[in-house]
């Protein structure tokens, strides 16, 4: 049959202690009857206490009291999402007190077979230690801000081009210019 621990006392709990290598005993977990509201029951590790998975000690995941910090030792670290057309969202906070999105990849919306990462409008991909640069969409507009030093594009493709398109007036694209790497010329294709 089943083996069951139950603490049949209101708001109590039940309580997991060991050695703490000292010659005293620290409390490992717990699950924590006061803190379960309406089928919402926790387990409750304590500040520098570790979950470790592995054989060889390989995951840990911990909080200090101050962070909260995932650690792996051996292999890649993947984080994954199986549910169909369902996303992996980061959140944090906004700088006002409360928590926004600040990116997305999106196992709903594909085209092509090309994979999205979705970044809302209005946030920037910064670059630099110093935040020198950036992308962002403000909802109607794409933004490239550099605020350090030259700005390069680099076709590094032997002989390749670097081709700029825009859109030509009845709906479509249509090619601007060129900078051609085989012939070492610039074409303009409209006045």
């Amino acid at each position: 049959g089943n083996l069951i621990i139950e603490q049949g006392n209101d708001d109590a709990d039940i309580i997991f202690k060991s050695d703490d290598g000292s010659g005293g005993v620290e409390t490992y977990f717990f699950l924590d009857g006061s803190g379960n509201s309406g089928n919402n029951p926790r387990t409750v590790f304590p500040d520098n206490s570790s979950i470790v998975v592995g054989t060889g000690n390989d995951l840990f995941i911990k909080h200090t009291g101050t962070n909260s910090e995932i650690f792996n030792f051996t292999g890649d670290l993947i984080i994954g999402n199986h549910g169909n057309d369902k996303d992996i969202i980061f959140q944090c906070d906004d700088g006002s007190g409360d928590v926004a999105e600040y990116f997305r990849l999106d196992g709903g919306a594909t085209s092509s077979g090309a994979l999205h990462t979705i970044w809302p409008d209005n946030s920037r991909v910064v670059f630099g230690s110093g935040s020198d640069a950036y992308i962002r969409h403000s909802g109607s507009d794409l933004l490239i801000s550099n605020a350090t030093g030259a700005m390069g594009f680099y076709q590094q493709a032997d002989d390749g081009d670097m081709k700029f398109f825009c859109d030509d007036g009845s709906g479509g694209n249509a090619e601007y210019f060129r900078l051609d790497g085989g012939d070492e010329k610039i074409y303009a294709y409209k006045d």
